[in-house]
């Protein structure tokens, strides 16, 4: 591997570092606003539905203009929204920031996603994937698990510097990293191309489960909190396998695209777990059911589904 191909990996850590280590937060933030539950739900719905909105432009964007630059002008628009929660008043306006954030990320997450595969050598891009697939997963790891719990020692301000601290971070290694020049091949403003593996639907509507089912008990508390780091640590584990079939799953240069629909299936479900987690009484027996059943429908619909539609050896 390349040194520009590990500058993209840490760039990512960061990213996903920067945004998990205030995503888990904002529903108490919400509430000390005066949010009620159902204003604070349609916000992290408005997140999710900004990073699945904006999928159709992914292959666009990155066909019309330099992908380097994309990742960068849109961390830096996560960036932006996340520091605006220092200003937020209003309900809309916390609707507005949480839509342009989802959508911003969903951006850059997926220009990374870009950007590392054509940085890699064609022989390693299997690997390469993994690799840069747990990046993001160790970032989210450690923004969910070591970051966040800060919110119980550091007021809300300075949780936000330290976030706005690591996109600066990941923006300065992007701006380190080489990617030649690709000639664009004028596709379409709307294409699924980089967004939805169609292929792929079956697993990642079991990954999306299992991911709710995760969000849902890192709602614990003490002393039953240690269950849902341990999922989270799971999940994490659980990337680099989970890559490598959602790419078995893709045709010939649609490696960006199983990657995109692993990460929007995992990032959905655990941001639904999260706010889900919120309003029900019994986290901890209904997050182990979800992933009980996860693990049954991977067994018995997922693992013979991936066996018969398989493309790659």
């Amino acid at each position: 591997m390349t040194l520009d191909f590990w500058r993209i990996c840490i760039a990512n850590f960061l990213l996903y570092a920067a945004v998990w280590m205030l995503l888990p937060i904002l529903p108490a933030q919400c509430y000390l606003m005066g949010l009620n539950t159902q204003e604070i739900s349609v916000s992290f719905l408005l997140f999710v539905g900004g990073m699945i909105g904006v999928g159709p432009l992914h292959a666009f964007l990155g066909d019309a203009f330099k992908r380097k630059y994309v990742l960068l002008l849109f961390t830096l628009a996560v960036a932006l929204c996340f520091s605006g929660w220092l200003i937020v008043t209003a309900v809309w306006e916390v609707k507005l920031l949480m839509m342009l954030a989802g959508a911003s990320f969903g951006i850059a997450t997926t220009a990374g996603i870009t950007i590392g595969i054509d940085i890699t050598q064609s022989h390693r891009r299997g690997v390469g994937n993994r690799i840069y697939a747990f990046s993001g997963a160790l970032g989210l790891l450690v923004g969910i698990c070591c970051l966040s719990p800060l919110y119980l020692l550091l007021v809300f301000k300075n949780l936000v510097i330290i976030s706005l601290v690591l996109f600066l971070l990941s923006l300065v290694v992007v701006t380190s990293i080489y990617v030649a020049f690709r000639a664009p091949v004028g596709v379409g403003i709307f294409n699924i191309d980089r967004f939805f593996l169609s292929l792929a639907w079956v697993p990642a509507i079991n990954v999306c489960i299992l991911s709710f089912g995760i969000g849902l008990l890192h709602n614990l508390l003490p002393p039953y909190a240690w269950i849902g780091i341990l999922m989270v640590v799971v999940l994490a584990a659980l990337t680099a396998p989970l890559t490598r079939l959602f790419v078995k799953l893709s045709h010939h240069c649609q490696r960006g695209t199983a990657n995109t629909t692993l990460q929007l299936a995992t990032q959905t479900g655990l941001i639904l777990g999260l706010v889900e987690g919120e309003r029900i009484a019994n986290n901890l027996l209904f997050g182990c059911i979800t992933i009980l059943l996860a693990v049954l429908m991977f067994v018995t619909v997922t693992w013979p589904y991936f066996k018969q539609k398989r493309v790659r050896p």
